[in-house]
C-alpha cells in the first residue's frame, strides 16, 4: 500500500510540473516547447516506474528462491523458475556471465538442499571459471564443494578446491579453507583437521559465522576420532537455532550428530 501511495505521488507531481511547463511555454509563445518537457516527464516517469518494477519483482523473486532452500514444498517450484531464467540467457554472452554464473550456483543449492546431490555438482561443476572474477570462483568453488561433500564425494570436494588462488574475502577464503579440511578429516586427515579447527575458532578477529563453522568442522573431527560424545556435546552447545540447518542441510556426518543432539534435547 505505502509503494502504491508513493507511485500516485509521483505520478501527481511530475503531472502538475508537466502542466505547468506547458502554462509556462504557452504564455511565452512556445507552446511546443511546453509539450516537448511534458512528454519528456512523462515518459521518464513511465521508464523509472518501469524499471521500478522489473527490479523490484527480481528482487522479490530471488527472496523466494532462497527462502526456499530452507522450505522442503517450495523448492521444486524454485528449481524451475531458475531453470528457466537460466534458458533465458542462453546463449551465454559475455555480459550475462556473471548472472548465469550466480543463477547456476542458486539452482545447485536448491537441487543440494532438495537431496539431488549428483545433479547439484553437475550443475556447478560445468561453470567455467576462467571469465569470472576471483571473488565469483572463490563462490563456485564454495558450492561446488559443498555439493560434493553433501553427496559424500570428499575426493571431489577436494578436486573443486584445488589449486585456488585468494578470492579478495578473508571470511570466505577462510570457510574454503574449512571446507578443505572437512574433505580431508573424511579421507582419514581427522587429527590435523582437529587441530586446525580449534586454532581457526581461537584466532582473534575471526568473523563469527567462521567461528561458528569451524566449531562444526570440530566437531565432526572429534567424531571421526571416535569421540562421539565431545562431539555433541560441541554442537549441542551451538543451540537449537543452529541445529535445525544443520540437521536439515549438513554434511552426512554433520547432520546425523546435530539430528542426534536434537533428539536428545525434545526428550
Amino acid at each position: 500500500m505505502r509503494s502504491l501511495a508513493q507511485r500516485m505521488s509521483r505520478a501527481l507531481v511530475v503531472a502538475l510540473v508537466a502542466s505547468a511547463a506547458i502554462v509556462w511555454a504557452n504564455a511565452r509563445g512556445m507552446g511546443w516547447l511546453g509539450w516537448t518537457i511534458a512528454v519528456g516527464l512523462l515518459s521518464a516517469l513511465l521508464g523509472a516506474s518501469l524499471l521500478q518494477g522489473r527490479f523490484g519483482s527480481r528482487e522479490k523473486r530471488e527472496a523466494r528462491w532462497e527462502a526456499a532452500l530452507f522450505t522442503p514444498e517450495k523448492r521444486p517450484r524454485a528449481i524451475a523458475e531458475v531453470r528457466r531464467a537460466l534458458r533465458a540467457l542462453a546463449p551465454v554472452k559475455q555480459r550475462t556471465r556473471s548472472e548465469h554464473t550466480r543463477l547456476s550456483v542458486m539452482l545447485a543449492e536448491l537441487l543440494d538442499a532438495h537431496g539431488q546431490y549428483d545433479e547439484a555438482s553437475s550443475v556447478v561443476d560445468a561453470v567455467p571459471l576462467e571469465p569470472l572474477s576471483p571473488l565469483e570462483v572463490a563462490l563456485v568453488r564454495h558450492t561446488r564443494a559443498v555439493t560434493h561433500l553433501r553427496g559424500s564425494d570428499a575426493e571431489g570436494a577436494l578436486v573443486a578446491l584445488a589449486g585456488r588462488t585468494p578470492s579478495g574475502d578473508l571470511e570466505l577464503d577462510q570457510r574454503l579453507d574449512l571446507l578443505e579440511r572437512y574433505a580431508k578429516l573424511e579421507l582419514g586427515e581427522a587429527k590435523q583437521t582437529l587441530q586446525f579447527a580449534g586454532d581457526l575458532e581461537a584466532t582473534q578477529g575471526v568473523d563469527e559465522s567462521v567461528v561458528l563453522e569451524a566449531r562444526v568442522v570440530r566437531a565432526a573431527a572429534l567424531d571421526a576420532l571416535g569421540r562421539r560424545e565431545e562431539a555433541l556435546v560441541t554442537l549441542a552447545a551451538l543451540g537449537r537455532e543452529s541445529l535445525v540447518p544443520l540437521a536439515d542441510l549438513g554434511q552426512p556426518r554433520v547432520r546425523a550428530l546435530a539430528q542426534t543432539v536434537l533428539e536428545g534435547l525434545v526428550d
